[in-house]
């Protein structure tokens, strides 16, 4: 009798995988992402970074046409060459301050959930406080108080995105700590640290994620606002909060400077939604039922 082969059990990741492919939107979301991340990526093989700085007044306020496919704007700059340019800060800073503020989260939400008692409470009310300041404001507020610039804009972004991480952590760490496997870890005389990278964090990993693939689309519109009113990159470098804000006063004549950065945000806004959406139905607990 011939054998088949032999029956191997699926990771938790596959599975996730499986069921995320499955959800055309999601797939269309990362398709989109990636080609964004692509154009970030190779923007110096795509558009010459002279065409993005270099002013020429003979050919200011073009439409769109062959030599320049997304126009140029009232400095004679290749708006096509900025836009891709454009990408490298807003999605690097966007995904940037959500790495960091995650990484931060964590730790806190980590301490508070495991320590639990005094530590949780003093910890969670410090984290209540600055949940009371609306994100986005938060942002503004720091940002106006350290300055224009790419770092201090990355400072801003991650500290105001903090508390949220904090608390998605610190929710799951408080289930976790009191499961069977982790007493008996303790019990086996585990380190605190190692506990909770080993067995605590692999759990709550899910849950983080959703949450920052989510947080990166705010991050994104957060971060090109800011820059439109000047607390963000400042001119003339290509964010596409700085394109916008540039040519704000040329909207009515020649729409299409501020149509085409607008749609470059949101493209990368509706990418990140629809991962984040993806991502929360694919590792939802109620749909852990077999993979076909």
């Amino acid at each position: 009798m011939k054998r088949g082969r032999p029956f191997r059990k699926r990771g938790r990741w596959q599975a996730v995988w499986r069921r995320f492919c499955r959800n055309r939107l999601a797939v269309a979301g990362l398709v989109l992402l990636l080609f964004l991340i692509g154009a970030a990526v190779f923007a110096p093989a795509i558009a010459d970074y002279e065409r993005v700085i270099h002013q020429d007044s003979a050919n200011r306020l073009i439409a769109p046409c062959a030599a320049y496919p997304f126009g140029t704007d009232a400095y004679g700059r290749d708006l096509f060459a900025r836009v891709i340019w454009g990408s490298r800060y807003s999605l690097s800073l966007g995904i940037g301050s959500v790495l960091a503020a995650m990484l931060a989260g964590a730790v806190i939400g980590s301490a508070a959930g495991f320590y639990g008692g005094r530590t949780d409470s003093m910890i969670m009310r410090l984290i209540d406080m600055i949940m009371a300041i609306p994100g986005t404001l938060l942002a503004i507020t720091i940002a106006a108080a350290l300055g224009t610039g790419v770092g201090n804009l990355m400072i801003a972004m991650s500290i105001s995105q903090i508390p949220t991480f904090a608390r998605v952590v610190r929710s799951v760490v408080w289930t976790i700590a009191s499961e069977d496997y982790v007493e008996a870890a303790k019990t086996y005389g585990s380190k605190t640290a190692r506990l909770i990278t080993r067995q605590i964090w692999p759990n709550a990993l899910g849950p983080l994620i959703v949450q920052a693939s989510l947080s990166m689309a705010q991050a994104v519109l957060t971060i090109s606002s800011l820059s439109f009113i000047g607390l963000g990159i400042p001119a003339p470098s290509p964010e596409w909060g700085t394109i916008l804000a540039e040519n704000k006063s040329y909207m009515r004549m020649y729409g299409y400077l501020c149509t085409i950065p607008g749609f470059a945000i949101l493209l990368s806004v509706i990418a990140l939604n629809l991962i984040g959406d993806g991502l929360r139905d694919a590792l939802d607990p109620k749909l852990s039922g077999p993979v076909r």
